[in-house]
C-alpha cells in the first residue's frame, strides 16, 4: 500500500512539473510571438505610402469640416465605392459624425495609438469632445490599413 501511495505522489509531482513547464513555455512563446508581430509591423510599414496616423487625423478633420468629397478619399477603396449608398457603413459614419458636430458641437482630438491586430494595420483612438472641451464618452477607435494600392486608408471609423 505504501508503494501505491508513493507512486501516486510521484505521478502527481510529475504532472505538476509538466503543467508548470508547459505554462512557462506557453508564456515564453506568447512573448516571442508578440515580439515577432511587432517586428513584422515595423518591417511592413516603410513599404506603405503615407503616414497612417496622419490619415486617421485627416479623416476626423474632414468630417468636422463637412468636406464629404475629401473625406471619402481617406476611406479604403472598397468603402469609397459604398460611401454614397444610403445605409452603408461609410454613410452611417458620415451622417452620425456630422450630426454630432452640427447639433452638439462635438470635435475629435487624437488620443493615442492602440495595438494593431495585423502587420498592415494601425489602430488609433480619438477623444470625442463636447464644445466646452469636456469628454463625451470613451475614446473612439479608428482603424487604418494598407490598401490594395499600397496607401494607408481608413478601414473603420467610429464617431
Amino acid at each position: 500500500m505504501f508503494n501505491k501511495l508513493k507512486e501516486k505522489a510521484e505521478g502527481a509531482g510529475k504532472r505538476a512539473a509538466t503543467t508548470a513547464t508547459r505554462k512557462a513555455a506557453e508564456k515564453a512563446a506568447g512573448k516571442a510571438a508578440e515580439k515577432i508581430s511587432d517586428a513584422r509591423i515595423k518591417s511592413k510599414t516603410p513599404e506603405a505610402k503615407g503616414d497612417p496616423k496622419e490619415i486617421a487625423i485627416k479623416a476626423y478633420e474632414l468630417l468636422q469640416k463637412g468636406d464629404h468629397k475629401e473625406w471619402v478619399k481617406t476611406l479604403s477603396l472598397y468603402l469609397q465605392e459604398k460611401a454614397d449608398v444610403k445605409g452603408s457603413t461609410p454613410s452611417f459614419w458620415w451622417s452620425t459624425g456630422r450630426h454630432y458636430v452640427e447639433d452638439y458641437g462635438v470635435y475629435y482630438e487624437f488620443h493615442k495609438e492602440g495595438k494593431a491586430e495585423f502587420p498592415n494595420q494601425r489602430k488609433f483612438f480619438f477623444k470625442r469632445k463636447n464644445s466646452d472641451g469636456s469628454d463625451r464618452g470613451s475614446p473612439v477607435p479608428c482603424t487604418v490599413r494598407v490598401d490594395d494600392d499600397g496607401g494607408w486608408r481608413v478601414e473603420q471609423q467610429s464617431v
